[in-house]
């Protein structure tokens, strides 16, 4: 039989115990968190980054809001057959805007471009007659991190403004 004096003796600090139980699950958490973020697509890519400006009925435009820098996105707007003159469209893009991105590719290509103070206007042959709204898509990488807002414009149409968040 072993005497107190000869038992094990070890030392408990329940508090400091109890504070690393707490610090661990605190970061459980944190890491639970930022994976449901992630998925979500507050950090990037996913179903809460997506925004949409514009009046469905006449000219929108989808695109993400939150993205990262230097990874590919694109603007995609639908036209109302309504907005066309004399066969053309016209988009009219804010130089703030594209200052911040750089265009890879344009579909349909625009049949013109032109720059005026403080805007790049891209013109689009498209058939008025039709009833199904026009399709455009801008392709580009944004080639800067920050926040980055500007406008579309077109005849007969609201403006609509576009508002990014571009991660690093």
């Amino acid at each position: 039989m072993q005497t107190n004096d000869q038992r094990l003796q070890i030392e408990e600090d329940r508090d400091h115990q109890y504070f690393e139980w707490r610090a661990e699950r605190i970061g459980w958490v944190a890491m639970a968190a930022l994976l449901a973020a992630g998925l979500l697509g507050l950090l990037g890519y996913g179903p809460l980054s997506r925004a949409r400006a514009g009046e469905p009925g006449t000219l929108s435009v989808q695109y993400d809001h939150l993205q990262r820098s230097s990874a590919p996105s694109q603007y995609r707007f639908v036209v109302s057959p309504l907005l066309v003159r004399h066969g053309e469209l016209r988009l009219r893009f804010d130089d703030a805007l594209l200052e911040e991105v750089e265009m890879k590719s344009i579909v349909p290509e625009p049949t013109e471009t032109r720059s005026g103070p403080g805007y790049t206007e891209f013109v689009f042959a498209m058939d008025a007659t039709g009833k199904a709204p026009g399709r455009i898509q801008f392709q580009y990488q944004p080639t800067t991190f920050g926040h980055v807002r500007g406008r579309v414009t077109a005849d007969g149409a609201a403006p609509l403004v576009i508002d990014q968040i571009v991660y690093p």
